[in-house]
């Protein structure tokens, strides 16, 4: 399971305040928590929407540059304008950098799939169109379908694209679980080389009791097929329930990285 930590995101105060006031020690202390807390991959997200196309170029350079220095793990390029991922993605020096995302909505594939095509980047691909989130698993599956078709058309190795099915609150939707679910299922059995993704705490928006539901629907979503998760990998509630899923599921040789994540525990004080 690829873990990819949500928590570089203007949408948080904090992390919008620290971006304005370019407080470089505020974003990377969050980035070495997610990384120690065991993030896989670490999203950046500037603000979504600026009117000010160059200070919103500026904003996302100057995370990615901060984020480069915190760490070595691969980042995830997270915007709205493609010339905001463009701009991100020519500034890395590091691993290759992620997508975040393209849907299949016409005009988002034609100046998203070409970046990926460019800097070879792995790609959250919403199950969306034109038309908005479609209600049910086959209109879901028709965008997916699109995409997967687009990517191959621009050269876009089926293995670096990673569907999001987009799960929306269960508090609003009760069959949003089931949905995405059988999502997941549908585009491992037919869209073949391709993987998936989950931005997981949508799901319990709204919802008393979030960490439950979260950690239920998690370990529910790798039963199905889920290859990548949007979290919040300091969440240790969380990602014990990830490590002890991935042991019964058996990828994970002789409990080691359970038994490891134990060890850390009982370090820091904790209980069993």
């Amino acid at each position: 399971m690829i873990v990819i930590g949500e928590k570089i995101n203007a949408t948080r105060k904090s992390i919008a305040r620290a971006i304005a006031s370019r407080d470089e020690e505020a974003v990377a202390i969050l980035i070495r928590q997610q990384e120690e807390a065991g993030a896989d991959v670490l999203d950046l997200n500037a603000g979504a929407g600026q009117e000010d196309l160059s200070r919103a170029v500026e904003d996302m350079q100057w995370l990615v540059g901060v984020a480069q220095k915190a760490t070595a793990k691969p980042l995830a390029m997270d915007s709205e304008i493609p010339e905001v991922l463009e701009a991100a993605l020519s500034v890395v020096t590091g691993p290759t950098a992620w997508i975040n995302s393209v849907s299949a909505e016409k005009r988002r594939m034609e100046s998203v799939l070409p970046l990926a095509k460019k800097f070879a980047s792995p790609l959250v691909a919403l199950c969306m169109d034109d038309h908005g989130i479609p209600g049910d698993l086959a209109g879901r599956m028709r965008a997916a379908e699109i995409l997967y078709r687009a990517a191959d058309e621009n050269g876009i190795p089926f293995e670096n694209l990673y569907f999001d099915p987009l799960v929306m609150p269960l508090g609003a939707q009760s069959d949003a679980g089931a949905l995405a679910l059988s999502c997941i299922r549908s585009i491992k059995e037919n869209l073949v080389g391709s993987k998936t993704v989950l931005g997981l705490s949508n799901v319990s928006f709204g919802l008393p009791m979030r960490p439950a539901l979260n950690q239920a629907f998690l370990i529910l979503c790798m039963g199905a097929g889920l290859d990548a998760a949007i979290l919040d990998p300091c969440d240790e509630t969380l990602m014990t329930g990830l490590l002890a899923a991935e042991a019964l599921m058996g990828k994970d040789a002789h409990c080691g990285r359970f038994i490891r994540a134990y060890r850390k525990q009982m370090k820091k004080g904790g209980k069993p």
